[in-house]
């Protein structure tokens, strides 16, 4: 893959900052779409790169689920020295990453987007079980999956253990979140149960939370027809908690 096209953004706007984490096997370009309109809005937005990602599954091999939290939150306390507020945001595996964040650090409010509690296909949960016998599994997905071209087409089964294990973490976690918290997923979603929305939200002990459905909506909520939607919705919760003057933000 080409590392330049994956390289996270770092883009200075206002006091409130916004951590955007991408998912699983993929780069920052999950989020650009989002990234670009909360800066737009006036925010301080910082991509991660997760490690082992952008470049080869083979070197996504190499890291697991601590060490992609581990460069989380260390994106987050460079956000934080820079602004006074920050909001963790990530999408699909990404928004698993933000909920184990904003259990660790403090931030202002929660965003998932696409979070798997169920992940499809549920070949998936068999990996414990396959990793004895197989190194990488194919990846390849059928065209209504919709996938972009930046995504893996392998992944080593290591790393859906990694997965299942980072799932696993979260559920313990989320009723100790108590930060607004907004969540989104689509009906449509091939790629994670759709009811693994109504997991986090009914499982987060937070007084301030939405949940927020994209009928018809698939699993790339930030590239597909509801891109707009979704990205609006995304920076009028932030905005509503953060005195609502986004130029200002």
């Amino acid at each position: 893959m080409h590392k330049a096209i994956c390289a996270p953004l770092f883009l200075r706007g206002g006091s409130t900052g916004c951590l955007l984490i991408h998912g699983f096997t993929s780069c920052p370009l999950d989020v650009r779409p989002l990234t670009r309109h909360l800066h737009s809005c006036g925010y301080t937005v910082r991509e991660v790169l997760l490690p082992g990602h952008g470049t080869s599954c083979e070197d996504m091999a190499k890291y697991g689920w601590r060490d992609w939290l581990a460069a989380v939150e260390s994106e987050l306390t460079l956000l934080r020295a820079q602004c006074a507020r920050v909001w963790v945001v990530g999408f699909s595996m990404g928004g698993l990453l933000a909920a184990m964040a904003a259990s660790r650090q403090p931030v202002q409010g929660l965003v998932c987007l696409a979070a798997p509690i169920w992940p499809l296909p549920r070949f998936i949960w068999l990996a414990g079980l396959l990793r004895h016998f197989r190194r990488y599994v194919d990846m390849g997905q059928p065209r209504q999956f919709r996938f972009p071209s930046w995504r893996y087409q392998r992944v080593a089964v290591k790393n859906i253990v990694d997965l299942l294990q980072l799932i696993r973490a979260v559920r313990r976690v989320l009723p100790a979140l108590r930060v607004p918290a907004l969540v989104v997923q689509g009906s449509a979603d091939r790629t994670v149960e759709p009811r693994s929305a109504d997991y986090i939200f009914a499982h987060l002990s937070a007084a301030d939370k939405e949940l927020f459905v994209v009928e018809g909506g698939g699993h790339m909520l930030l590239l597909g027809d509801a891109s707009a939607l979704v990205c609006n919705r995304v920076a009028h919760f932030i905005s509503c908690r953060t005195g609502g003057n986004v130029e200002n933000a």
